[in-house]
């Protein structure tokens, strides 16, 4: 209950006047009943009680205002007391496993849900090593969270697999923060939310999608060679109507083809298992393999392309088929989303021991709400969705995973019905 300052003074100085005015009283009485006309002693004495009069009164004024504050300060002690027992309890009854851990990882002390998640006994888990008990899919991963941690840099949610003892497949997304205590020791505050059911679904998801893609390569491949052979056997014996017919169907292969090829792709991403390969690469021959395999479409649409390469760089060492893979996919979207008779751009040039790579057209642009979401996994812009049916939404996850694992960035500059330049830089490794 808040206490009004003011008023508990005013009260006082009420107290103090009072007894000022009872103790001066009796000493006026008594200087008036009194004759002290032969002794100056009795004055000096009477000076001196005055003056104790007024210092009672002080002591009076002092007390009265300051015992406010002894209720308030029991009850605040006891509200402190009763706020510890319950964080106390939130901790330790949480169904998030929590860890507060020293600077070099040690564990000092973990709630209830922490012991269940790794499966030890309470006591069991303090004093062992944190960055023992946790693993990433690379070791580069596990020693950047270590420096992050040593370092007081906050790392939040990260996916890391938990070695338990019974050797039972767990995983957690950790977040860890670093604090100073009460006795201004440096601590580290973990979490670990368990996510292995959501984490063997993607993984099952993921190895489904594999496998259906792998069979469905079969009879694909032999549907495109049937139809390959019918029209060089009897190429004089088609109709018109059954030409167009055939060209479908080539057409339909085409895409199927693509749309498999990049679930592979994808697929292989999410598992883990795509690495990259490095080996020369001749960078112009790459990129001009790609145009003309896009010449038709290039053609069909009368765009104008240009290329300006550094001529300072021609051959680098890099993975061939994750850079194929990226520039394709850059190349084919600036040709899909141009309208006839625009304008594409393909560039290269070293920057600071880095290769620049950037694809600039004057197509249709990404709205400014879809920039943000544009290298997710099936997501496709609205203006695209709706010029442009055919596509997967795969292409740019690709991009993005195939220069993360090339160690490099992707970005983007865009403006709705005014085009687009992507932007790739990967480390410029000269062959």
């Amino acid at each position: 209950m808040a206490v009004n300052t003011d008023e508990v003074q005013k009260n006082a100085l009420v107290i103090a006047l009072a007894v000022f005015t009872v103790v001066i009283s009796g000493v006026v009485f008594l200087a008036l009943t009194y004759d002290f006309s032969t002794h100056n002693l009795y004055g000096l004495l009477f000076l001196l009680a005055l003056l104790c009069c007024g210092l009672l009164a002080k002591n009076v004024y002092d007390v009265a205002s300051t015992s406010h504050l002894i209720e308030p300060s029991a009850a605040g002690a006891t509200q402190l007391a009763s706020n510890q027992s319950m964080y106390l309890q939130l901790y330790q009854k949480s169904p998030i496993p929590y860890f507060v851990v020293s600077p070099n990882g040690i564990v000092n002390s973990a709630n209830t849900a922490a012991a269940r998640l790794l499966g030890v006994q309470h006591k069991n888990l303090v004093g062992t090593d944190l960055f023992a008990i946790i693993d990433t899919n690379n070791a580069e991963h596990k020693d950047t969270l270590i420096k992050k941690f040593t370092s007081g840099v906050g790392i939040s949610d990260e996916l890391v697999r938990l070695n338990r003892a019974d050797k039972r497949e767990v995983w957690g997304m950790l977040s860890l923060f670093a604090f100073t205590d009460s006795s201004y020791r440096k601590q580290g505050l973990l979490t670990l939310v368990d996510i292995t059911k959501q984490k063997k679904a993607e993984d099952a998801k993921s190895e489904f999608v594999s496998l259906a893609s792998h069979q469905l390569r079969t009879p694909l491949a032999g549907m495109k060679w049937s139809t390959e052979l019918l029209e060089m056997d009897s190429p004089e014996t088609l109709t018109k109507r059954q030409r167009k017919y055939m060209d479908r169907l080539m057409e339909s292969i085409a895409r199927m083809s693509v749309l498999i090829d990049d679930f592979l792709r994808v697929s292989r991403f999410e598992l883990g298992n795509f690495t990259a390969e490095h080996q020369p690469v001749q960078l112009p021959d790459l990129i001009n393999a790609i145009l003309e395999e896009l010449d038709s479409k290039i053609k069909q649409k009368q765009l104008r392309v240009q290329t300006n390469f550094d001529p300072a760089v021609t051959t680098i060492v890099s993975d061939p088929n994750l850079l194929r893979m990226t520039l394709t996919n850059l190349i084919g979207n600036a040709v899909k989303y141009t309208p006839a008779s625009g304008q594409v751009q393909v560039s290269y040039r070293g920057d600071g021991g880095m290769l620049r790579f950037e694809i600039t057209d004057s197509g249709i642009g990404i709205p400014l709400v879809d920039q943000e979401q544009i290298f997710s996994k099936l997501f496709r812009a609205r203006n695209a969705v709706k010029d442009v049916p055919d596509g997967t939404g795969l292409g740019l996850y690709i991009v993005r995973e195939a220069v993360s694992v090339l160690r490099g960035k992707a970005s983007f500059i865009s403006e709705e019905g005014r085009g687009t330049t992507f932007t790739v830089q990967l480390p410029l490794e000269v062959g």
